[in-house]
């Protein structure tokens, strides 16, 4: 059985644990398992005498061996910390290396672009005399065969990269030479008794000798998010996470706060945490979030903010709809992209008004529970036309406030409003607002004849 960081963390609770660990994966939650293990090995007070860390890749084995040997200054445990450890990489991995490298820098991800571009140069075995000729180059044609690129923007790109890794104080001063074999030789004689040698990682080649005698130990943790199949995190990952910080904080929420985080969060562990820490400052004593919390301090990092504004358009909440297209047109959202947002949304609802009323025309009544509906509308419990059974369940409350002839004239209102904006001389705020109240007010500002007569 490959062992998890709560059975380790027990382990180590009860002096069985072991003494060195591998952390790789996603980053953020590797350097929350580095947390958690460094809480319970060593006391705060005491970090500064029994903790050392280490950057694997300028750090020469020999003065990491120096200080695995030296007994600790407190009694208990030393962890010698081993981050960026390049001693599980192989060549093998250089292409996805390079394209790891190129993707971090297209993002704007730079100091992440520097560390795993050092990561490459130790795998290649490059100098720092070749890394610096590298930097003071005119050219970066020697990194632009490593990162197997070519053209004149990639080139440039290049070109920036070893700028700024240069302005970093980027080092390859010693070279990695057999350093994994001395670890190797190490872990065979044991460790002093007093040490644990944590070490984390960002690439591992897990083919290497080192990394499955590692295995082998149970001395490896992999740390990774579960995502769906189009590539983004799974909601259930992504659950999970805010469960965690949740306990962490000692705070509860509210269902309907918890959905709107879950919507609001993003493809980025490391921005959602940030948010949620900026919730619990925000709430401060206050034991439970509640909706209005997350609304007033919570950033949308997805496209959460559709869930704000068509939650009011399907409430036909004029005031509140208009409210949120003024924050969302301040905040530099384009009316195009809103639109676009809007008309898909109408889609979904057109959708479910269609399946309420035909396919499953009896099994759906306002008022079922999310635990009703799974089981009298979905089939098997599989989502019908979202990602997810929940999403699903709110777009059928959404369309149950529509008849099919009214989300048939907003999607007419939706084309228009494409024309007008698409239109010079044409004010885009007043054709979204007009948009949005005939949404919200259509069916109860019109008359209707009905049998020649007239309905108000």
């Amino acid at each position: 059985m490959k062992p998890d960081l709560e059975q380790i963390v027990a382990d180590i609770k009860n002096s069985k644990g072991p003494q060195l660990l591998l952390l790789y994966g996603d980053d953020l939650q590797v350097q929350g398992a580095c947390k958690t293990l460094l809480d319970n090995l060593v006391p705060e007070s005491q970090r500064g005498f029994n903790l050392e860390r280490f950057d694997g890749r300028s750090v020469p084995w020999d003065e990491i061996e120096v200080s695995l040997n030296t007994p600790p200054f407190f009694p208990g445990k030393k962890v010698v910390w081993i981050e960026n450890a390049v001693y599980f990489i192989s060549r093998e991995q250089r292409g996805e290396l390079g394209e790891k490298v190129r993707q971090a820098w297209s993002e704007g991800k730079k100091d992440e672009a520097v560390r795993l571009l050092l990561d490459l140069l130790a795998v290649e075995g490059w100098t720092q005399e070749q890394l610096e000729q590298a930097q003071s180059a005119s050219s970066s044609g020697p990194l632009n065969e490593l990162l197997e690129v070519d053209g004149a923007e990639a080139s440039a790109d290049a070109q920036a990269l070893l700028a700024y890794s240069r302005s970093q104080g980027m080092d390859l001063s010693r070279r990695r030479g057999s350093e994994e074999q001395r670890l190797a030789e190490m872990l065979e004689r044991g460790l002093p008794p007093w040490d644990f040698l944590l070490m984390t990682a960002v690439q591992v080649d897990r083919r290497t000798r080192l990394f499955k005698r590692l295995e082998e130990m149970g001395a490896v943790l992999q740390l990774v998010i579960e995502r769906d199949r189009s590539g983004r995190i799974s909601r259930e990952s992504l659950a999970l996470f805010v469960n965690q910080r949740l306990r962490q904080a000692g705070k509860t929420i509210e269902p309907q706060a918890r959905e709107m985080i879950l919507l609001r969060a993003g493809d980025e562990l490391r921005g959602l945490q940030q948010e949620l820490e900026k919730l619990f400052l925000y709430v401060g004593d206050q034991p439970t979030i509640r909706p209005q919390d997350v609304d007033a301090i919570f950033v949308d990092r997805s496209d959460g903010w559709v869930f704000d504004l068509t939650r009011c358009i399907a409430e036909r909440n004029a005031v509140a709809a208009l409210a949120h297209l003024a924050r969302l047109l301040a905040q530099g959202e384009h009316p195009l992209k809103l639109l676009g947002t809007i008309a898909a949304e109408v889609r979904r609802l057109l959708a479910a008004r269609q399946l309420m009323d035909g396919e499953v025309r009896g099994r759906w009544k306002r008022g079922l529970t999310y635990q009703q509906f799974q089981q009298n509308v979905l089939k098997q419990g599989a989502p019908i036309l979202t990602r997810n059974p929940y999403a699903d369940y709110m777009c059928f409350q959404r369309a149950d406030q529509f008849s099919l002839g009214e989300l048939r004239a907003c999607l007419t209102g939706c084309y228009e409003a494409d024309l007008r904006l698409k239109s010079t001389g044409n004010n885009p705020r007043l054709i979204m607002e007009k948009l949005i109240l005939n949404m919200c007010l259509g069916s109860r500002k019109e008359n209707r004849l009905v049998g020649g007569r007239i309905r108000i």
